[in-house]
């Protein structure tokens, strides 16, 4: 959902949503949607919070960039003694926002979920982490295109209003 859909939905549900899954890794903050969130009461959740290294190839563009490659975290890493992937789970996490990291391997499941609840990042390194936005959306979403003609900004409302159907 964007801020223009969520005005809407707002303005006409008798229940107003309680959480707004939305992509949101350390490349693509998306700050004004997490605090119209936060400012409404609706919990953000974080639908790829690593950066969704393993997306469809429907979902790439050569401008894509991974935040798990990205020197600052990864040098953050190197201090925590972890994977990249943990400090975006710690910073989604401090942050406010509830990360749902995807993973089949066990090993992973318990890094992720020691990562959550131990050592975390101090004042500085958040602050590291909000310098690396690079507005970089990773899940374009084209397979919810159904007419000639569009494109995967469509979606996202990227003027700031609705884009006609």
């Amino acid at each position: 959902m964007t801020i223009p859909k969520l005005r809407l939905l707002l303005r006409d549900a008798r229940i107003k949503p309680a959480v707004n899954e939305m992509e949101i890794h350390p490349h693509f903050q998306q700050t004004e949607l997490f605090q119209f969130l936060c400012d409404n009461g609706i919990q953000p959740v974080a639908f790829s919070p690593i950066g969704s290294p393993a997306r469809p190839e429907r979902d790439r563009t050569a401008d894509d960039t991974l935040p798990t490659e990205d020197t600052v975290l990864v040098e953050i890493a190197r201090k925590h003694k972890v994977h990249p992937a943990i400090i975006c789970i710690k910073w989604a996490i401090q942050r406010g926002q509830t990360p749902i990291p995807f993973s089949v391997q066990r090993r992973n499941f318990l890094s992720n979920l020691q990562g959550a609840v131990t050592d975390p990042l101090t004042l500085q390194e958040m602050a590291a982490i909000v310098g690396i936005d690079r507005n970089c959306r990773l899940i374009k979403g084209p397979v919810f295109l159904w007419k000639e003609g569009q494109s995967w900004e469509d979606l996202w409302d990227m003027s700031g209003e609705i884009t006609p159907a």
